[in-house]
């Protein structure tokens, strides 16, 4: 088990030494599965399993013929049949082929990386739910092409968040079965030197290694590590739209959030600046993996029935971009935690519209009466004249000449308050923290 709190182990996972003993438990899983099936003796796969690790083989001796034939893991496979018994040594590797080991393996260490990842997931919705309790009610301007809409609560905005990253939760879990898969097949994936018992290999090593079993297992098929990649890309996505949404509204012309760092300098020159120091971090991340993204997608057209410049592509999105979104996701969960919501800055914003924001429902107020499109006219107009003269939009409705004498102009002064008009806003909310709760349950507990 991973860590989870660990950006570091979660890197480690991908460094040289875990990549080769990664090789090596696959082939200990190879030869196990082998002898299950009769296709190799028993005794042969138990020393091979006994000296599959690193401390019981030549390190040395490896480093050295890699160095010399350039090919890793026939060095792997060589030094570690040295290591056993002539007899077991010689059933190494035994129909096996590079590809089937490097990848199979890769797949194994992205799967413990995702095992982490949706336990930080879990920790991200615990935060969220706190936020959304806290501003549930808590009114806000709400924006649209970067302009004051409507009011709503803070905790509305939350709550699009948590159902957004709900989203991103299914579709690495449903992902599962696709992406986890073990490409046992041999040299081509037709199973040439296993016959008629590689299906039950195929089976049989995925089984051992935690993976699903590919019907196919083409050594051309990278579509479901690419699969992977835009998973993670989408994850960061989300991640960088909310922390640039607080990076947003850190602005001293807004200042409806705030960053709280202990000790954090903002400038070297400035001293008054208290810059983003997480919030920053995140979108350049979630950047950097959007590109990988994009490099899986070439990489997943390889030719003919394998292509080794496609597997180098893939491969090294693989080391980079899993960690790397693992260390955004732990960014993003540390990002939440230091952020404070200034509420008397939201309502102060809020209130520099002198009510304008809430014309939708003057406009919906009048639209009994006079019917839409009339309504929307003349709540226009009382806009405009409310922008020219000074003064609320309520004063100038109440002052139109085209009133009709059924609307009392003191009860739609009343009603055009921002607080009577915030929609769904707190059900939403409310809703959205018990879904972000169970969320947080079941990544915990899974």
């Amino acid at each position: 088990m991973i860590d989870p709190s660990s950006a570091e182990a979660v890197r480690g996972l991908f460094s040289t030494t875990a990549r080769h003993q990664s090789w090596l438990d696959v082939e200990a899983a190879l030869a196990l599965a082998e002898a299950e099936l009769n296709m190799i003796p028993a005794a042969a796969a138990q020393e091979i399993a006994r000296h599959a690790r690193l401390e019981a083989i030549d390190c040395q001796a490896f480093s050295d013929l890699a160095a010399r034939n350039r090919a890793p893991v026939l060095a792997l496979v060589e030094t570690l049949a040295a290591a056993c018994s002539a007899e077991a040594g010689a059933y190494v590797h035994w129909g096996g082929t590079t590809q089937n080991i490097i990848q199979t393996a890769r797949i194994v260490q992205m799967k413990k990386a995702h095992g982490a990842l949706l336990g930080r997931l879990g920790s991200v919705f615990d935060k969220l739910a706190t936020m959304a309790d806290t501003s549930a009610q808590m009114i806000v301007a709400g924006r649209s092409n970067r302009r004051q809409g409507l009011p709503i609560t803070f905790g509305f905005k939350v709550a699009a968040w948590i159902d957004e990253l709900l989203r991103h939760e299914q579709r690495l879990t449903g992902a599962e079965p696709r992406v986890f898969m073990s490409q046992f097949g041999g040299a081509l994936g037709a199973m040439h030197a296993f016959g008629e018992k590689g299906p039950a290999l195929n089976t049989a090593v995925s089984a051992r290694l935690g993976l699903y079993p590919a019907a196919v297992p083409v050594r051309s098929a990278l579509d479901h590590i690419a699969e992977y990649m835009q998973l993670l890309a989408l994850l960061g996505s989300t991640c960088a739209k909310i922390a640039g949404e607080f990076y947003t509204l850190m602005t001293d012309e807004i200042g409806e959030v705030i960053e709280e760092l202990e000790g954090a300098v903002g400038s070297s020159t400035m001293p008054q600046k208290v810059n983003s120091k997480i919030a920053v971090k995140v979108i350049a991340h979630a950047t950097r993996l959007r590109g990988y993204a994009t490099s899986t997608l070439d990489a997943m057209q390889p030719s003919h029935e394998g292509d080794a410049a496609s597997n180098m592509v893939m491969y090294s999105a693989i080391d980079e971009a899993v960690p790397l979104s693992y260390e955004l996701l732990c960014l993003f969960d540390e990002l939440l935690a230091s952020i404070r919501l200034i509420p008397e800055h939201m309502r102060r914003n809020l209130e520099a519209s002198d009510g304008l924001i809430v014309a939708e429902k003057a406009m919906m107020l009048l639209a009994t009466h006079v019917g839409r499109s009339q309504a929307h006219h003349m709540v226009q107009d009382s806009v405009a004249d409310a922008r020219a003269r000074g003064g609320g939009l309520a004063d100038a409705l109440a002052a139109h000449r085209d009133l009709p004498e059924a609307i009392d102009s003191g009860r739609l002064i009343a009603e055009l308050r921002p607080e009577a008009y915030t929609g769904q806003s707190v059900p939403m909310a409310r809703a959205a923290i018990g879904r972000a709760r169970a969320a947080a349950e079941r990544l915990r507990s899974g």
